[in-house]
């Protein structure tokens, strides 16, 4: 426990740091809050027809703009994933995961991509309402892919589908299955709470 609350300090300074320095290099800087809902299923290679289960994600977001044509958007969230193996067993995930996205804007409409890194939280798994504590039997780590698109129809109000595609087996010792990937989609709706941008850069929104 003491190492996870570690870990978790040492996230949320790399992720504020890394923010705050890049402000002075960029032409726009927005800091906001984001939720919405998951859909998560695992890749199991060791069982078929796996369905997904309904989650929950929430979180905070930067974006800042270069003097390019592109933008970077670290976030960092909270993420309820896993899968439904059968009829009678759930499996619920916890993450706390960490986009670093390249972001390209056209106007309101903007495509994001790049890798996320997850750090497991809980992990339980259901069978016929009985719950189970799995949480040492899956790494600690994830990496996944993400892709998505964001449109922004009212100022700082912000509506987003995403892709996450987990790249990582996170099976370690797994009774159930060996070689499980995460796999989920988000759609979710952000606020910028505060947004900083440079005068010459208000000139030229196409590219925001």
């Amino acid at each position: 426990m003491n190492l996870n609350l570690k870990m978790k300090s040492k996230i949320l300074t790399l992720f504020f740091f890394l923010s705050i320095i890049q402000i002075s290099f960029s032409q726009k800087f927005d800091l906001g809050i984001k939720s919405g809902s998951n859909f998560a299923t695992q890749n199991i290679k060791s069982i078929s027809g796996t369905k997904s289960i309904t989650g929950l994600h929430l979180g905070v977001f930067t974006y800042i703009k270069l003097p390019l044509v592109f933008g970077i958007q670290p976030e960092l969230q909270y993420s309820m994933q896993g899968t439904k193996i059968n009829s009678s067993t759930i499996r619920s995930i916890d993450y706390l995961n960490i986009p670093i996205l390249v972001r390209s804007s056209f106007g309101p409409i903007n495509i994001h991509f790049g890798p996320q890194f997850g750090m497991l939280t809980g992990a339980i798994n259901e069978i016929s309402g009985i719950s189970t504590d799995i949480k040492d039997k899956l790494l600690k780590r994830d990496f996944s892919l993400v892709l998505g698109l964001s449109v922004e129809p009212i100022d700082r109000f912000i509506f987003s589908g995403r892709y996450v595609k987990g790249l990582k087996n996170i099976s370690d010792d797994d009774p159930f299955a060996n070689d499980t990937k995460n796999t989920t989609f988000q759609f979710s709706f952000g606020y910028v709470l505060v947004r900083l941008q440079d005068k010459n850069s208000k000139k030229n929104k196409t590219n925001e």
